[in-house]
């Protein structure tokens, strides 16, 4: 989700202690622990109820990993059009072009002018 290497974590505490000084700096670290924990519990009753009522619904990380790659989820997406196009019954298709009688003037778009 952030993409924290080590370095910028230094740079982060050291403002931090700067900013708030070592007098409040553990009771701000454990207010912003204690709101973490509670969207962390809110994000998860959040998904459970989500999977609750949509069962077929793909993992956490599946969606991120979809989203992270247009490619990804064109393959995905076409996977799932060919499972619902197996599934479905067989359609009779009709010309996909109108047929015009062969009498009459031709016209630009007529197929029989080439």
């Amino acid at each position: 989700m952030l993409n924290l290497d080590p370095a910028k974590l230094l740079v982060i505490a050291v403002v931090a202690v700067i900013l708030l000084g070592p007098d409040r700096l553990p009771h701000v670290a454990r207010q912003v622990g204690s709101y973490w924990r509670t969207f962390h519990d809110y994000r998860t009753r959040m998904e459970s109820q989500v999977r609750d009522s949509m069962p077929d619904l793909p993992s956490s990380a599946e969606i991120a990993r979809l989203a992270r790659s247009p490619s990804a989820l064109l393959d995905h997406l076409s996977a799932l059009g060919t499972e619902t196009d197996a599934e479905a019954a067989p359609v009779e298709h009709k010309a996909a072009r109108p047929q015009f009688p062969s009498s009459g003037p031709a016209f630009a778009g007529d197929p029989g002018l080439n």
